[in-house]
């Protein structure tokens, strides 16, 4: 008990002293506001913090600048720095430690560069509460943050920002909000009209895509977004939505995100807008967009004389790492945007990760992530080794059938009908599968846009180089051209031309046949991917260099052995075209007898059987 009253005391002090420093800012901008009223004539006034639209009908009068200087205050952990201003109580941006700039080894990358505080208040799509703080330098500490703040009517704020245990899963990146309030004005307020904003997320250089900008929430367990390229330039205004049961909310750009997460999901609304930005000229300069977010608080009324409430928050400000973000809270790994393919490439992912950690990293360092993809490919590869094997044998007994096909074209050349049953019979007869040469190109589409989703997000790969690549999460340009080229743009990148290469050859390697589609799907490959891969990530081209590499040993040792004999099936055996004729033979010939069934002479329809009474009981 005596302890009790001792803290009490204590705390009683401190507040003293505090609200002696808050009463001082009043005075002074309220002085402030009075001078400025004077100059602008009777009858005008500065809006409400609470209320920074005023009249509709009139442009809102800028508010005062803040009587006080900013005063940034710092928590630092092994990889990120959070910096904390006073105007505003929140997050000013957070720096992390090993990350840079494209391009760049001094500049470091800041998230929330751009934007409002993270942990400001809002009353409002795009109105914030413009308080300025005072940091309780006596509460501070290595791990723990506070700032106590009040607004022109009298409701006191105290945030406390705390850094998360160093145990838990991405701890360098974590920290939670004790969002304190007490009502000392004359009036109730209903905390249902504030809100807290989430941050804002913006490009990290020039060349970023758009659709890389991106807001989200979880409502009742499903999870929503909204990218930066869906706000049409003066055509949409914000974007307003019921948050249903809200259990996170956030902003992300391509390979960082900012996440707010209540301590208990509860019923809110969010809204979200995009915001002109101009790029450093670190990141390539010029407008960009952003995007921006705030979430409303939980529906509590705060009566009058001292009636307090408080919400508890946790923030994550860090990379989107796939199995990270999926170890510190639930949906999260969602944010990932991996999209209709994500188990493949979260297993991708998964992969690599393992591969990196276990093998590659401890032995060769920085180079470990490009061979940590390239063994990563061949396991893909060996693992469709039996598929490619018997693909290209049939293959090469389709090109046996060349003469045989050609005197069938030239017979049933006035009847490509007929031609074409010829043809199937003649499959039929040889157990060929026409489309065998396409399978192995069927499956490995879905894995090579898997793979191509999760190296767009992989900040695993941010700053990794690779032989001549330098980072590859980025083009490996090696020069570039004092001209632009269509759709490729100045520079040269090496590695996509490698990749095109081993792939012309691949295709040189591989046997002919008669199907010209086939054929002219082939050809145009090369040209498909060397543009698709031009200006993405080097690990993508990378990948699929080694793939090329891999099927050119794979077909060099196919040719050694002994060549497929083109037989025709024995008696007995049934190849794949003509069981599926049988089955739909058969299917037609049932369908007609269930016809006939109910004419004459068919047998009569089944009488339907008798059931008992039900008794009810």
């Amino acid at each position: 008990m005596a302890l009790c009253c001792v803290g009490l005391a204590v705390n009683w002090h401190f507040m003293g002293k505090n609200r002696e420093v808050l009463r001082k800012q009043e005075q002074a901008q309220k002085a402030l506001e009075e001078k400025e009223n004077g100059e602008k004539g009777p009858g005008t006034t500065n809006p409400d913090p609470a209320n920074p639209d005023g009249d509709p009908d009139t442009p809102p009068v800028p508010l005062p600048e803040p009587v006080a200087e900013e005063q940034i205050v710092e928590l630092r952990t092994k990889d990120t720095i959070f910096a904390f201003t006073t105007h505003g109580g929140g997050i000013k941006y957070a720096e992390f430690i090993e990350q840079f700039a494209v391009g760049e080894k001094e500049k470091k990358v800041r998230l929330n560069r751009f934007g409002r505080p993270v942990g400001s208040l809002t009353s409002g799509t795009n109105k914030y509460l413009d308080i300025v703080y005072t940091h309780e330098e006596e509460k501070k500490t290595d791990r723990r943050v506070s700032f106590l703040g009040k607004t022109k009517a009298g409701l006191y704020v105290r945030k406390i920002w705390t850094l998360v245990d160093e145990d838990q899963k991405g701890a360098s990146y974590r920290l939670k909000l004790d969002l304190e309030f007490e009502n000392n004005s004359d009036s109730k307020v209903e905390l249902k009209e504030l809100g807290l904003f989430t941050g804002s997320a913006a490009p990290l250089w020039k060349g970023e895509w758009g659709r890389h900008i991106t807001l989200f929430y979880r409502k009742d367990g499903d999870y929503k977004k909204r990218r930066v390229v869906s706000f049409k330039k003066g055509k949409k205004g914000p974007y307003e939505k019921d948050a249903g049961n809200l259990s996170f909310a956030g902003v992300s750009n391509q390979f960082f995100a900012i996440i707010v997460t209540p301590e208990k999901p509860y019923d809110a609304w969010i809204w979200g807008d995009r915001e002109a930005i101009q790029l450093p000229e670190v990141a390539g300069g010029g407008e960009a967009e952003a995007i921006r977010l705030g979430m409303s608080l939980k529906d509590e009324t705060l009566a009058t004389g001292g009636d307090k409430e408080a919400f508890a928050f946790e923030l994550y400000l860090g990379p989107k790492r796939n199995l990270m973000l999926r170890q510190t809270g639930e949906g999260r790994g969602d944010v990932m945007n991996y999209g209709w393919l994500g188990m493949i490439s979260w297993f991708l992912n998964w992969i690599l990760n393992v591969l990196y950690s276990n093998i590659f990293g401890p032995m060769l360092e920085s180079w470990g992530w490009g061979f940590a993809i390239v063994a990563l490919t061949i396991m893909i590869r060996g693992a469709m080794w039996p598929l490619q094997n018997k693909s290209t044998r049939a293959m090469k007994r389709m090109s046996k059938l060349q003469p045989e096909m050609k005197e069938l074209k030239e017979k049933y050349a006035d009847d490509p009908q007929r031609m074409n049953q010829e043809m199937m019979k003649m499959y039929r007869e040889y157990g060929i599968n026409p489309l065998g040469g396409c399978l192995p190109l069927v499956v490995q589409i879905p894995i090579f846009f898997g793979f191509y989703t999760m190296l767009m997000y992989a900040v695993e790969l941010r700053q990794k180089p690779f032989l001549w690549v330098e980072d590859l999460s980025q083009p490996d340009t090696i020069f570039h051209l004092p001209f632009e080229l269509p759709f490729l743009g100045s520079g040269v990148n090496l590695l996509p031309i490698v990749m095109a290469g081993t792939m012309v050859l691949q295709m040189s390697l591989t046997p002919k046949t008669g199907d010209k589609m086939q054929r002219r799907l082939f050809m145009m490959m090369p040209v498909i991917f060397f543009f698709f891969c031009y200006n993405f990530a080097s690990a993508l081209a990378l990948y699929w260099t080694t793939s090329n590499i891999f099927a050119i040993v794979q077909m060099l040792i196919t040719r050694r052995l002994p060549e497929p004999a083109l037989k025709k099936k024995k008696a007995g055996q049934k190849g794949f075209f003509q069981r599926m004729q049988e089955r739909a033979e058969g299917a037609q010939k049932a369908q007609k007898e269930r016809r006939a069934g109910g004419g004459a002479g068919g047998a009569p329809p089944k009488k339907p059987k008798k059931r008992p009474p039900r008794t009810g009981g």
